[in-house]
């Protein structure tokens, strides 16, 4: 599997290079795209050496066990509703406008254009979705999912075979981690909760048993927000890699994740933000402060500098999220939500941990992320924290998956198993309500009750209620044809008017 980073990298950039020439004009984007394509060479074809993986190609491709992870894979990304084969969650609905208004406008997207007044252009996270969005251009929305399905299956498929390298594990154990880990919302749900959500029907959604605060599982991040959580898993473990590259290899380290983490603040600048702080600390290990330039790598720095610039002329075009500070939360809301959504496993993981400055900073995110406050709703708690919590999961899967000998004392490790069993309650909903609709929605309903999608424009959408009951009799959340009337709150972070924005003026094709 010696190409399989090389496969990883190329995943990332290419949404990037589809960005570069569908958004910025040619004069710009030619020569940026030059330097990045001598980077990649530098990176990808010259004997510049990569993190290694332990996969061979016989445990890979050709064992029983490895089918069954891919046919989890699959079953995963389906249940997701990814492509719309499954029951999709509320948060589809703006997922399904963004894919369509891609293919159904010309690159960049823009709603309204005139020579004075509001430039209206589609300014959103859209990285993920510009391979299967091109396809549709090609072929069709049915086309379109279908890749953006095989997408998001490949990203999984690259992620997992990540973990499992990292962790020296099964790929079977690496996805079921990744599937099933969570914090304790059973518990929150239990005892904090006030109407909603209960602990029947086991369809509900846990996660927002703390009203305002959340720290997803990866199956709800899967589940809710693919196109942001997807490509930032995989840029996290491939950074956890290039920590671990040996000492003849180490200077590649620190310009590699730098790359990585530019490509992540691309796809989801909020995870980004929480992953910042773990790329800085291990770019203060690496760094020879008596030598500190000796190991930077000019034209990768170079390529890392253009994505992410490009990216956040981009992104802060679109001013709706303005408010910025700091929320007061009373104690006994912090303590309750801080140690059930992960405090408590990261205080057991304390005697084996303690030491690794990995524990020290996942600890101090998870305490101090609630109190951020960034936009109108909880976008930052919920997107800002994947960072961490990977590496919490990350953190205990060395501890659960080393060889027996290796293992901390017995109470340490049961309680590690403990937590892992309730906290994948939480997951395990959010997989049987799409389940339970998926099958209504095939094997109950007769063609008379289903629900065709809305065609006529709409201007808003109604906020969200109990997930398990939203767009009865459909599969898929299409209530918006297209963004282009929209003018309510929530469709202001996806439109923004553009007109005296420096990424318009300067760099946008017209």
């Amino acid at each position: 599997m010696k190409h399989l980073n090389r496969i990883s990298i190329l995943y990332l950039i290419l949404p990037f290079l589809l960005f570069l020439f569908g958004w910025v004009r040619l004069s710009i984007a030619i020569p940026l795209a030059l330097v990045i394509f001598l980077a990649l060479y530098k990176l990808l074809l010259t004997n510049h050496p990569l993190p290694t993986v332990h996969w061979s190609l016989s445990t890979v491709y050709w064992s029983l066990p490895t089918v069954h992870w891919l046919l989890l894979t699959a079953f995963w990304i389906l249940l997701s509703g990814v492509g719309g084969y499954a029951f999709q969650n509320w948060d589809h609905n703006w997922r399904n406008v963004v894919l369509r208004d891609l293919i159904n406008f010309d690159w960049p997207v823009y709603y309204a254009q005139p020579e004075s007044g509001p430039v209206k252009m589609l300014v959103y996270y859209v990285g993920f979705w510009l391979p299967s969005a091109w396809i549709g251009k090609l072929l069709g929305w049915q086309a379109a999912n279908f890749f953006l399905f095989l997408w998001a299956w490949l990203g999984v498929i690259l992620v997992t075979l990540h973990l499992g390298n990292f962790l020296k594990t099964s790929l079977i154990k690496a996805t079921l981690l990744l599937i099933l880990f969570s914090g304790l919302d059973v518990l929150g749900a239990l005892f904090f909760a006030q109407d909603y959500p209960t602990l029947l029907p086991p369809i509900t959604h846990l996660e927002i048993w703390s009203g305002s605060l959340q720290y997803s599982s990866f199956t709800t991040q899967l589940f809710w927000v693919f196109n942001q959580a997807v490509p930032a898993w995989l840029c996290i473990v491939l950074i956890m890699e290039a920590n671990g590259l040996s000492l003849e290899k180490q200077e590649q380290a620190p310009a590699l994740q730098i790359l990585l983490w530019s490509l992540c603040f691309f796809f989801a600048p909020l995870a980004a933000v929480g992953l910042l702080p773990f790329v800085l600390i291990e770019l203060f290990k690496q760094t020879d402060f008596k030598s500190p330039f000796k190991n930077l790598r000019p034209v990768v720095l170079l390529a890392a500098g253009i994505i992410f610039l490009l990216s956040a002329f981009f992104f802060t075009a679109n001013t709706a999220a303005q408010q910025r500070g700091f929320q007061s939360l009373a104690l006994i809301d912090f303590l309750a939500f801080f140690l059930l959504e992960g405090g408590l496993l990261w205080l057991v993981l304390a005697p084996v941990k303690w030491r690794d400055p990995r524990w020290m900073v996942t600890g101090a995110l998870l305490a101090l992320i609630p109190f951020i406050q960034l936009g109108s709703d909880r976008d930052f708690v919920m997107r800002a924290s994947i960072a961490p919590l990977f590496y919490l999961m990350l953190l205990t899967g060395e501890v659960v998956f080393q060889e027996r000998s290796l293992r901390p004392s017995l109470i340490t490790y049961y309680l590690l198993l403990a937590f892992l069993i309730l906290g994948s309650l939480a997951p395990l909903y959010e997989i049987n309500r799409s389940l339970y609709r998926t099958y209504e929605y095939y094997f109950i309903l007769d063609d008379s009750q289903k629900i065709q999608t809305i065609s006529e424009p709409v201007t808003r959408l109604a906020q969200p209620g109990v997930p398990e009951y939203e767009h009865p009799n459909t599969l898929t959340a299409d209530g918006i044809p297209t963004l282009k009337f929209m003018n309510d709150q929530l469709s202001q972070n996806f439109i923004s008017n553009v007109r005296q924005t420096f990424f318009y003026r300067y760099l946008a094709k017209r």
